[in-house]
């Protein structure tokens, strides 16, 4: 089960990591808005946690039939929790910054 947690959230972090130099990628160097760059950059972690969101979901129904039940009930609960907390934290930086 620890096994199971780790790789699960250590997922996330790469989409993460992988989600904000994409939204850097969009802003222009030469205009200096705060406001539309916390705006890119949580847009691209939000797009991160949906697809992060969509796998869990969908191996949580494999994991139904495999009748493994605790891992089926972390996947949910994560799906419907951590995005949601990692995200009002990763927009209250940004905002912040």
């Amino acid at each position: 089960m620890i096994k199971h947690v780790t790789l699960r959230i250590l997922l996330l972090i790469i989409l993460l990591f992988l989600a904000i130099p994409t939204a850097y990628s969009f802003l222009d160097l030469n205009r200096r808005c705060s406001t539309g760059d916390a705006l890119s950059i949580s847009f691209w972690m939000l797009v991160a946690y949906v697809i992060w969101s969509i796998y869990l979901v969908v191996e949580s129904i494999f994991l139904h039939r495999k009748k493994e039940i605790t891992k089926r009930n972390f996947n949910l609960i994560a799906v419907f929790i951590l995005p949601l907390l990692l995200f009002l934290i990763s927009v209250c930086i940004t905002l912040l910054t």
